[in-house]
């Protein structure tokens, strides 16, 4: 079998969306996570996800539903130090059929720590609204601080 190297291979966006144009309601949902970790409140934060999100959580571990999540994210704020955290959209790719991939750098600063890690966020449009669906996180090597 002989391979074209030279030929056209598809994309799988339907636009490329730099920083400057990310969709208000895209942006919005990192502004909302961001407003609801300051606030401690997991029902706000885990609002922005769909009923069988898959959430891959920094440390690997995974969470096949919003259930899952929800609890993770209740007792993570329940137990945690006052954190603050800023997410920074790297990359945003439009799918057919009402679905977007998003690269995401997420600061997360608390009194004892910072930590920088990245994420592919996967959302899906439905009744005029972006849901998240999917998220696969990875923390930066090097990025802890104490």
């Amino acid at each position: 079998m002989t391979v074209d190297m030279h030929g056209q291979r598809p994309t799988a966006a339907t636009a490329a969306t730099d920083q400057d144009s990310v969709p208000a309601e895209i942006a919005k949902v990192f502004s909302d996570l961001e407003a609801a970790l300051v606030a401690k409140d997991a029902e706000a934060f885990d609002s922005v996800f769909t009923d069988d999100v898959v959430f891959i959580n920094p440390a690997g571990a995974i969470y096949s539903n919003w259930d899952e999540l929800h609890a993770y994210h209740s007792a993570a704020l329940r137990n945690s130090p006052d954190a603050e955290a800023h997410y920074t959209i790297l990359a945003l790719r439009s799918l057919p059929g009402g679905h977007a991939i998003v690269n995401v750098e997420q600061t997360l600063r608390t009194p004892d720590f910072t930590v920088t890690n990245r994420g592919t966020w996967v959302f899906t449009e439905r009744d005029d609204r972006w849901w998240v669906c999917s998220v696969h996180n990875t923390n930066v090597a090097g990025s802890a601080r104490a």
